[in-house]
């Protein structure tokens, strides 16, 4: 499924299209840590964004917010 993935994904990750992996050199499957269901692959800075972030979508939509709000030109 991992290659599989990948190749859906043309070798980038997931996330932020990077065909670098990162980290100690390879891409990792991602899965829902509450149901162990199979997501995308990432590179090792998305996935360990992911999991600072609690797999939340409610905290990651905040700091979506926040960069936003101070990157605003003013």
């Amino acid at each position: 499924l991992f290659n599989e993935r990948l190749a859906e994904q043309n070798g980038v990750c997931a996330i932020c299209g990077d065909t670098e992996a990162g980290g100690r050199g390879q891409f990792h499957a991602d899965h829902d840590h509450a149901t162990k269901t199979p997501r995308g692959v990432l590179c090792h800075r998305c996935n360990i964004a992911l999991g600072h972030f609690r797999d939340n979508p409610e905290i990651l939509q905040a700091a979506i917010e926040y960069l936003n709000k101070y990157s605003e030109v003013e």
